[in-house]
């Protein structure tokens, strides 16, 4: 998989990673023609016609003809939040603000997916990868409705609360789990589980349904899938298993792979990828958040342009 600044995908790259790398050029310049964009992947020159007289020709259209596929799917899932549209027969992709929020998470995600986050996921004082713990924690309250809470587990430098610390916290609201063990020879971050959810009743007893999420930024995550055990986290830091086992979930900036999709959930149990993330959203966030995301977003694409 391809990964800015310098990544380039190949002829044998898949339509989802090349849709990637359109969309982040049509960012940069407004708008990108598919064959301008993958002419480098084949090496050709400019006096080769593109007519289909070879199979190395077939197969460059018909390569074309899949990212423009993938990226007519996007423009249907991802409606008024996913900021392209498709013209002069659908080869060539421009960038447009369909709605406000579009031309800032959407964005926002492409890049935490695409970036090096490992190296450049701190720019301008924002941690990237934190901030997706906060967004994802925003669409999955709202994904689970009328009443829901929710916490971010996972800690970071700025954060004066232990894990034991927050994890005390956050069993006292679900009002199950009784007490944390603590377990002194093990040193966990966040134990793979970023974001709770929970939706309660109004006489706090326990039986509610509670759901355990990571969050991953980047490409680096398709073995990680299965390392969120919700029933083995409860059992190690609870002296008081909840009623019911907690929902496994994953989020992921990333696109979800379709062609093994079930595959990929089985592994990862309740899938938010880039668009059900989209699908999702609330109607209104938070003032911080966008300002969060727009000056993380430009300050890694002035990095890369630099």
């Amino acid at each position: 998989m391809f990964k800015l600044p310098n990544g380039i995908p190949t002829n044998r790259t898949s339509a989802q990673d090349w849709a990637d790398y359109a969309e982040y050029h049509a960012i940069l310049h407004g708008n990108v023609n598919l064959f301008t964009l993958t002419k480098p992947s084949r090496m050709i020159s400019d006096e080769d016609d593109i007519m289909g007289i070879d199979d190395d020709s077939d197969r460059y259209l018909q390569k074309i003809d899949e990212i423009s596929s993938e990226i007519l799917y996007r423009i249907q899932v991802g409606d008024n939040l996913y900021p392209f549209q498709l013209e002069d027969n659908d080869y060539n992709l421009r960038y447009i603000a369909k709605s406000e929020y579009s031309v800032v998470v959407y964005p926002y995600l492409l890049l935490a997916t695409r970036a090096n986050m490992s190296k450049d996921r701190i720019k301008e004082n924002i941690d990237g990868s934190l901030l997706f713990e906060h967004l994802c924690s925003l669409v999955v309250k709202n994904y689970f409705g009328f009443r829901a809470e929710v916490d971010i587990l996972g800690t970071s430098k700025e954060d004066s609360k232990s894990f034991r610390e927050k994890l005390r916290d956050i069993a006292k609201l679900l009002g199950e789990g009784g007490e944390i063990h603590e377990r002194p020879g093990h040193k966990p971050q966040d134990d793979n589980v970023d974001v709770i959810v929970w939706k309660g009743f109004k006489d706090k007893q326990p039986s509610k349904m509670i759901a355990f999420g990571q969050c991953k930024t980047g490409t680096s995550w398709s073995d990680r899938l299965s390392e969120l055990n919700t029933d083995a986290f409860c059992k190690t830091w609870f002296t008081s298993q909840p009623v019911l086992t907690p929902v496994r979930m994953f989020f992921t900036a990333q696109y979800f792979p379709k062609e093994i999709f079930h595959v990929r959930a089985y592994e990862a149990g309740l899938v938010f990828d880039r668009f059900r993330i989209l699908d999702y959203l609330p109607e209104q966030l938070d003032q911080d958040i966008v300002i969060k995301m727009t000056t993380w977003t430009d300050a890694i694409r002035g990095h890369y342009m630099n």
